[in-house]
């Protein structure tokens, strides 16, 4: 016998009229339907508002997420996130659930804002152009140098840079 299994996940940021962003997670599979909206506002992107709904076979560990959901009202998306998160929708009393997806949507929040930075660095086709402006980008964001491999020391976009 075959057995078949489908799972769809879905993460979407809308902006909404009053400034804030409107963050819709879901996923369905063939044992469960998830559903957790944010409300997040900027510039500090603190969560302002947090729902979640399970509904066909919720671990047992979930079956309180509505209620669990709300302690991550008043965090802020930003550094240490992961570990807020963990501490209070992780562990024994918590829901892994909903703590990947409130850290999927906090990662889709911050793709919000930084996906027309990347897609206009990725639209020049001049490599001495990209490289000034790669090199622009680490003057203006220290906490790049070193984030990655094409940040190191020893990288040809850092040479010169002294940073």
């Amino acid at each position: 016998m075959t057995l078949q299994f489908l799972r769809n996940k879905v993460i979407e940021v809308e902006p909404l009229p009053d400034g804030s962003l409107g963050v819709s997670w879901r996923l369905t599979d063939d044992l469960l339907k998830a559903e957790v909206h944010l409300i997040v506002q900027p510039p500090e992107l603190e969560i302002m508002e947090a729902e979640a709904r399970l509904e066909r076979y919720p671990p047992l560990s979930c079956r309180e997420a509505s209620t669990l959901i709300k302690k991550v009202e008043g965090v802020s998306i930003g550094s240490g996130l992961r570990k807020i998160v963990a501490g209070v929708l992780g562990g024994t009393p918590g829901c892994s659930l909903l703590m990947d997806a409130v850290l999927e949507s906090a990662n889709s929040v911050i793709l919000h804002f930084t996906r027309p930075g990347i897609e206009a660095g990725e639209a020049v086709t001049d490599p001495e152009i990209k490289l000034k402006g790669l090199r622009e980008r680490l003057k203006t964001n220290p906490r790049l140098v070193r984030s990655c491999i094409s940040f190191q020391d020893d990288s040809p976009i850092m040479e010169g840079l002294n940073l």
